[in-house]
């Protein structure tokens, strides 16, 4: 993955408390990650329509939103369709993108000209020249409060089904 996130959780959080007392086999701590992980990205899917950030914060708006009346980070829905996960071993899972540009859309870019000395696109009908852009970061990967949640459902599924 080009962009992925990496959440260490604190041994103290209640998250950590309970996956201590899963005691799963084999597939079953696979089958247990994966499904963390598909929650993960169900959780950052949701945030795509409201905009916001996994702390619940609005994006800024792009020009591409105000200018088509649409909604940022969503044109051609390329970005929300490329999250997946990977089950990494039995206790690590990562989920992000694999689209190039996911990463300037997070953490935000300067972007500069490759070729020339002017970057040249179009906003609305009149052509714009300008030497740099500076891209706001608008972060779509995290946990929110709602993915911790549905993480610990999900503790509660297995710790149920273990006994």
């Amino acid at each position: 993955m080009n962009v992925a996130t990496r959440i260490e959780i604190a041994d103290d959080t209640p998250i950590i408390q309970a996956m201590s007392q899963l005691l799963l086999e084999g597939s079953r701590k696979a089958e247990f990650m994966d499904s963390i992980g598909a929650a993960l990205v169900s959780g950052a899917s949701l945030r795509f329509p409201e905009g916001v950030d996994p702390d619940g914060m609005p994006w800024q708006q792009s020009i591409r939103a105000k200018e088509q009346g649409g909604e940022t980070m969503r044109d051609k829905g390329r970005l929300m369709a490329s999250l997946s996960h990977n089950v990494l071993s039995d206790d690590e899972v990562e989920y992000g993108t694999n689209l190039q540009y996911g990463h300037a859309l997070h953490f935000g870019a300067l972007i500069k000209p490759v070729n020339g000395n002017f970057l040249t696109f179009k906003i609305g009908a009149r052509w714009v020249r300008v030497k740099q852009v500076l891209l706001p970061a608008r972060p779509f990967l995290g946990v929110s409060k709602e993915d911790e949640i549905e993480v610990m459902n999900i503790i509660n599924i297995f710790l149920g089904q273990a006994t």
